[in-house]
Formats: structure tokens, sequence, C-alpha cells
């Protein structure tokens, strides 16, 4: 049975224990996401290039008239949640479910409140773990509401709502990389994403040529009370620098490299060493494109190991785990290139394999693990799917 159908199953059962079976709901899905280049250049304007994974969230979702929402998941059975609409506020909650209120609260004030929602969600994501959990349940909400409240919407302007969610009801700085990847997949291809201009391209992905890998180091992560604010505040900062000296830049992406080396002697640590991460991916992230177009997979794969790298030593949001997965994955023939995923400060690693190597992977990269840290590495496997859909629509 596929995934998205055990997912399916499991939602309208967990919903009928939350109705009585008095209320037949609309079931939805969105996908997680990995992103592959452009680590922390959103928040800065610039490119990404994520893929949407065949792992997600299903949301079974049917109203009510008393103006409540009622909210159980599968994947937090003690922490079910029941609100009045109207107490949606930002900051009522720091728990999972803030990012689904999240949701709603900014659909509802863009569209209207609804009359109330009866929601029960499942997932096969791993939480906290860089695969944008978190956003695949704002977006699912965005998508599911939309559909239930017959909203004529565009894919824009459920990215805009669900990222308010995160950064103004949850309270996490993030550029819109994670919301994008989600609502704009197309299953076989990457997402070449401008996050200042909006535009986007769909670069295809040869899954007969690469596997991606998702090697989890079973360490937790909470963006919302990590260093990731600091990131954004330190790129500020160092914008606000930069300009003193380059008035026609607005973002970090906009600072070019032979600027910055005249420049960077102006700015403190470790304000430097932000800055460098963010022109250099933004090149890297621009090459990579152009080596996807090319059908140069090698050469793909050594900028996403640079992207570590870079993460690790300019950006420091990796931890010793992720490099040592990392370090791990380099040494296996056949993986092409390997970074942590997400935003880093725990997670997982991603790993483009090539599909004839994937046990050789499996194996090595666990062992070396263990033997490094004591701790259990999962490798999950993925193809680049599509987007948020609705159950036989």
């Amino acid at each position: 049975m596929p995934v998205t159908t055990r997912l399916r199953d499991a939602a309208l059962a967990l919903h009928r224990e939350l109705t009585g079976g008095g209320a037949e709901p609309r079931l939805f899905f969105a996908p997680g996401r990995v992103n592959l280049l452009g680590a922390h250049v959103d928040y800065n304007g610039g490119v990404v290039m994520p893929a949407a994974l065949s792992r997600g969230t299903c949301m079974a979702i049917s109203p009510r008239a008393d103006g409540r929402l009622r909210v159980r998941s599968s994947n937090f059975p003690n922490d079910a949640v029941e609100v009045a609409l109207a107490d949606l506020r930002p900051g009522r909650t720091r728990g999972w479910s803030a990012y689904l209120e999240g949701a709603v609260w900014s659909a509802s004030r863009d569209w209207g409140q609804p009359p109330g929602l009866d929601v029960a969600v499942c997932a096969d994501l791993p939480m906290a773990k860089g695969l944008s959990s978190s956003a695949s349940i704002e977006c699912v909400t965005v998508f599911a509401l939309a559909a239930l409240l017959d909203v004529r919407t565009t894919e824009d302007e459920m990215i805009r709502l669900a990222h308010d969610a995160e950064t103004c009801y949850v309270g996490v700085r993030c550029g819109i990389l994670d919301q994008a990847a989600i609502l704009l997949a197309k299953a076989g291809s990457l997402l070449h994403f401008d996050c200042l201009e909006l535009t986007r391209e769909h670069l295809p992905f040869d899954a007969e040529r690469l596997a991606i890998a998702v090697v989890d180091s079973g360490m937790q992560r909470e963006l919302a009370s990590s260093a990731f604010n600091q990131r954004v505040a330190e790129c500020t900062q160092a914008l606000a620098v930069l300009q003193e000296q380059l008035p026609g830049v607005t973002c970090l992406r906009d600072v070019k490299r032979e600027d910055f080396e005249r420049l960077r002697g102006r700015l403190r640590a470790p304000l430097e060493r932000r800055v460098q991460h963010v022109v250099e991916e933004v090149e890297r992230t621009m090459e990579g494109a152009m080596r996807l177009r090319a059908g140069d997979l090698e050469g793909f794969g050594a900028l996403v190991s640079a992207c570590h790298r870079s993460l690790r030593d300019a950006y420091e949001v990796s931890t010793p785990e992720l490099d040592v997965l990392a370090e791990a994955s380099w040494q296996v023939d056949g993986c092409l290139g390997a970074r942590l995923a997400g935003a880093g400060f725990g997670g997982c690693v991603v790993a483009l394999v090539d599909p004839e190597a994937t046990a050789d992977f499996e194996k090595a990269v666990p062992a070396a693990y263990a033997e490094a840290t004591g701790r259990v590495a999962e490798v999950r496997w993925f193809r680049p799917s599509g987007g948020p859909f609705e159950y036989g629509a």
C-alpha cells in the first residue's frame, strides 16, 4: 500500500475518533522538502534549490458550527488541542500545533474565519529533523482551507499565508524556502526558486542516475528557540554595515564577491563569516543550476558538499554528529555529495548517491556514525515528489 494511502486511512480513522463519525471529512496531503543548495540564503534574498519529498502530512478536515478548532495528531497523541478560533493569536502556544494554528490564523485574516474546524493530522515525516515538517503542516492547512472555503487563490498567495504562519504566529524569522518548495513542487524535478524576484524553474532530476538519501542523526532541533533567529539578526547587522558603502544593496544576495572582499575588514567577527557564506552560496546555487542543465551530476554533487563545509565553518550551524555523517557519506564510492539538511543545529544529512551504491551507503554510513558517536543513524530513500493535493480530487 502506498505511503500516502496509509496516511489517508490513518487520518480518516483519527478524524472518526475525534468526531464520533458524525462528519465526513475531506482529505489532503502536503510533502516535506529537502534543500540541496541555497542554504540560509532565502531570508537574504537568494536563490534556492529544494526538492519535495515523497513523505509528508495528511489532514482530514471538516467544518463545525460553534467557532471552535479541535485538532488531534497521531504523532502527538497526548497533545490534543481545542480552542476558539477567535482566541488564536501569536504566542498562544509553543507546541507542535502552533504551526497549524498559525496557518488557520493567517488564512482567516485574508479569507475570513471558518465556522469551526475538526482536524486530524497524520505525518510520516521525521519531526524537527530539517525536512520541513512544520512547513508541511502549514502548507497542507492553507491548501485545505482554500478548498474547504472555496477560495480562488494562487500558489504565491498560499506561500505568503503559510510563511506568515511561521514568522508571525510561531516566531521563526525564516525566509520562504520551505513553503515555496512544497507548494511549487513538481514530481521528478528540483525547484530553482528566486526568493527575491519570486521566479521559478523546475530542473529535471534523473532518478535513474541519482538517489536521494536522508540520514537521520537522531538529534532533534527546535528552530524557534535555537540560534536560527540569531543568524538572521547577524545577517541584518552585516547588511546595515555594508550598506554604508553599498547604498544600492537591499539584501545580502546583492553583495558581489569583489565588493565583499573589498569591505570584509569592516565586518567584525562573526559577521564576516556569515556574509562569506551567503556570497559564496549564492554563487554555488547559480552554478549548481548550470551543472544540472548540462547533466553534470558529479559537479553538482561537489557543490552540495562544498555547501556543507561552508555551513560548518563560516555559518557555524552544523554539529559534530552532522559532520560525522557528512564525512562518512563522502567516503562512500558512489556518493556524489552530502550536506546537512535544513537549517542545521541537528537533524539530518542529505546525500546524492548512485543507485548502484545504495546498499554500500546504507551499510557504511551508519557503521561509521555508530563507531564515532555511539548513536544509531537511520537511512531513508526519496525521489522528488509533487506538491499538495486532495485525495480523490
